[in-house]
């Protein structure tokens, strides 16, 4: 009688591990499913968002001195502008790109080196935007592009 109470025992513990076995990995199967669920969720949501065409137009070059008085330093640009797709904004600024590059140059020569960092570049972009568009009147520019930036 003493072997029964002990395979009892042992069956009901074997029988408890099992149950908590199956409850903890069901418990993370459900987790792992819901997570799932949710990123692709994410994953569809992003890809719903419109991609809207922008034509950008060439500044060209720009080589300006700036106002640092401690030496002489100059800055060297490629600048393009981005648009909306816009047709006859496109003549416009061809036909208006020696009144443009005019108020670059007064802009970005009144600048100084420190003006450049990473962190003041995008208010000078913003300044540009705001000093360009008031020459334009078939539409405006939406976003100014610094390409070959050279500080020295």
């Amino acid at each position: 009688m003493s072997e029964k109470p002990s395979k009892g025992n042992s069956l009901r513990l074997v029988i408890i591990v099992l149950l908590g076995l199956i409850v903890v990995g069901g418990a993370a199967f459900g987790g792992m499913y819901l997570a799932g669920k949710k990123g692709s969720t994410t994953t569809a949501t992003t890809a719903k968002v419109e991609v809207t065409t922008e034509v950008t137009y060439s500044l060209d070059e720009f080589l300006v001195n700036l106002t640092d008085t401690d030496a002489k330093r100059y800055l060297k640009v490629l600048i393009y502008v981005g648009y909306g797709e816009n047709a006859d904004l496109a003549t416009e600024l061809e036909t208006q790109k020696p009144v443009i590059r005019d108020l670059v140059i007064k802009t970005l020569r009144a600048k100084k080196t420190a003006d450049f960092d990473d962190k003041v570049v995008d208010g000078i972009k913003k300044e540009l935007i705001a000093v360009i568009n008031p020459v334009l009147t078939k539409g405006k520019i939406d976003h100014i592009y610094f390409n070959d930036l050279l500080v020295q």
